[in-house]
């Protein structure tokens, strides 16, 4: 994802037992953002909170349009970004959508957890049904990339492969490690965090291989972002950051300890942001010296950030909302 998103269990919903596992898995409290320079906007007032559904897991922001996985509608929801409080478009999905991931095309993508299916919907079809495919295995995360899109299968171990174009799945899942949760490519490798062992797989999408042995991160690993010619990897269990080589998937130089649990990263053009799940600070790396600073500090029960449209968008899981902050 090109977002900071991630991660937390919250009791008292009517889930499927399946769902209510993964949530505790993948997302975490106190999640929190910080407007970069780019088009995140720059820290503004925060504004009202729109309505989302019931239950969002996660968002993305496209061409204008804030896209949020609505886990117990079944569905995604489309809000304009320029007018959020006005009328949302609404597709469906397959059962739970955990996380989703917009395609070049402007396709998006739900990883369903509760039915082993991602779907794919075609946003110029307002109020389309999104198209269903099984993958046989569980859905957890899911990025897109220029040929394919990959999905984790936390319970099996595995990554699965799907073809864009014919909507199947491409050949067989590909085992990474223990656990595996978040996806990330870039850097012409596909990257992937195996939370149950702490370690991170790296696949060469060409043959669908992981490639060489895989690299051992801090504990729990949460999230993974590629950027800086390295790739950042979250260690909720231990407060650390690992960086690895791009080129070769090798740790480069020590853990980059910043305290808490951090559990969440975003890639902005000057650094490396870090969500301490724990505390609700927002810290940034900086990439030449590998240093942490902290930016901001939010309070708040959100689950989901992206960072788009002039502004950064917050799903709150509880609340069932997505708020604005930052931008004008």
């Amino acid at each position: 994802m090109s977002a900071i998103a991630r991660r937390v269990g919250v009791p008292g919903w009517a889930l499927a037992p399946t769902l209510v596992a993964l949530l505790a898995v993948v997302i975490t409290p106190a999640l929190v953002v910080l407007a970069t320079q780019d088009d995140d906007g720059g820290g503004g007032a925060t504004e009202q909170a729109v309505r989302a559904g019931r239950l969002p897991t996660d968002v993305a922001v496209t061409d204008g349009t804030v896209w949020v996985a609505s886990g117990r509608d079944n569905r995604i929801v489309a809000i304009d970004a320029a007018r959020p409080q006005g009328i949302a478009e609404r597709h469906e999905t397959g059962a739970a959508p955990l996380r989703l991931a917009v395609g070049e095309d402007g396709s998006v993508w739900t990883a369903d957890a509760a039915d082993d299916t991602v779907t794919r919907v075609n946003p110029l079809l307002p109020g389309s049904t999104g198209r269903r495919i099984g993958i046989g295995a569980d859905a957890v995360d899911i990025a897109i990339g220029h040929d394919s899109a990959w999905v984790t299968n936390g319970q099996r171990g595995t990554v699965t492969r799907v073809d864009p174009v014919s909507n199947r799945v491409l050949g067989p899942r590909i085992r990474t490690g223990n656990f595996p949760t978040a996806v990330a490519i870039g850097a012409n490798f596909v990257w992937v965090v195996n939370s149950g062992d702490g370690t991170v797989a790296r696949i060469d999408p060409r043959e669908g291989l992981v490639m060489g042995r895989r690299a051992a991160v801090g504990r729990d690993p949460q999230d993974i972002a590629v950027g800086f010619d390295a790739v950042w990897v979250a260690n909720r269990g231990d407060g650390t950051v690992t960086r690895l080589s791009a080129a070769t998937g090798r740790p480069l130089g020590r853990p980059i300890g910043i305290g808490g649990a951090p559990a969440a990263l975003a890639i902005t053009r000057d650094g490396v942001l870090v969500l301490d799940s724990e505390s609700g600070r927002v810290l940034r790396i900086d990439p030449d010296d590998q240093r942490a600073r902290e930016l901001a500090k939010v309070p708040g029960f959100p689950t989901a950030v992206a960072v788009g449209a002039g502004a950064a968008w917050v799903v709150d899981a509880r609340n069932g909302t997505v708020t604005r902050v930052g931008g004008g």
